[in-house]
């Protein structure tokens, strides 16, 4: 039976960019060759499922996580062991909290939540994700997808010019920025009317010179999909890619059975 792989959200783009890269990291960093073989593109759908809450979809939205847990009669808040008096987290550490909580309610139990969504330049602790893992406490095996600040942060880190359009446009955004937005993706802002370092912006700039496209077309997804990742690490890790990717290995792979075959 294939494993259940629960995705949670906050937008298309952030799901896929989740699951394609969590599978890389089993198909190309798994230690075991029998693992490598398994997750293989032609092969891994028989081993594992990604879904959302509902078997017919493959990720959950915020909207979906809300209404399965007022559905399920489940609290947004905890009490407190120190003061014994009920908290409640905020911004989308709520949104973790609940999404677990749900997770922790499923029959089958997930072998894994992936809980995936922009940081929108959000830098205290207490109201990101990893703050409502905690406070949710439910056992399962979590990994974090932060793009920092936003999604298409963790595209850009993976763009590598393919002809001489593409070298001149990103020579063009350098001189523009004063910065290489591939190299340095966390520099960029989160959706700020003329600002000219709006994250979609400059991707849009780079895949098809400023006409509309979206990150999900084939060009943008040959950027975290052919890119190397120790490439996609190294320019992403101050953008939150080199956790999220070092995270996959060290909750995942131990869970699949990851382990050197004795010679």
């Amino acid at each position: 039976m294939a494993l259940r792989f629960l995705l949670c959200a906050e937008d298309l783009l952030s799901a896929t960019l989740a699951r394609d890269l969590c599978d890389r990291v089993v198909h190309e960093r798994a230690r075991s060759d029998w693992l490598r073989a398994l997750w293989a593109p032609e092969a891994r759908d028989a081993q594992r499922t990604w879904t959302g809450l509902r078997p017919d979809v493959w990720w959950a939205d915020r909207g979906s996580v809300e209404r399965e847990a007022r559905a399920r009669r489940l609290r947004p808040h905890v009490r407190l062991r120190e003061t014994g008096r009920l908290y409640s987290p905020r911004g989308v550490a709520s949104e973790a909290f609940l999404a677990l909580r749900v997770a922790a309610t499923l029959d089958p139990t997930p072998a894994l939540v992936v809980l995936s969504g922009d940081t929108d330049g959000e830098t205290d602790p207490s109201r990101l994700r990893g703050a409502g893992v905690a406070l949710a406490a439910e056992g399962l095996a979590v990994v974090l997808a932060e793009p920092c600040r936003e999604a298409e942060a963790w595209v850009l880190a993976g763009f590598v010019p393919k002809n001489s359009i593409e070298i001149a446009r990103l020579k063009a955004l350098h001189r523009e920025l004063g910065f290489d937005p591939t190299e340095a993706p966390e520099r960029l802002m989160s959706d700020r009317t003329g600002d000219p370092r709006d994250a979609k912006r400059v991707l849009r700039a780079l895949l098809s010179g400023g006409e509309p496209c979206s990150a999900l077309d084939e060009r943008g997804r040959q950027c975290w999909l052919d890119t190397p990742l120790e490439l996609l690490a190294s320019r992403g890790e101050a953008a939150g890619l080199g956790a999220f990717l070092r995270a996959v290995e060290a909750v995942l792979l131990p869970r699949l059975g990851d382990a050197v075959t004795p010679a």
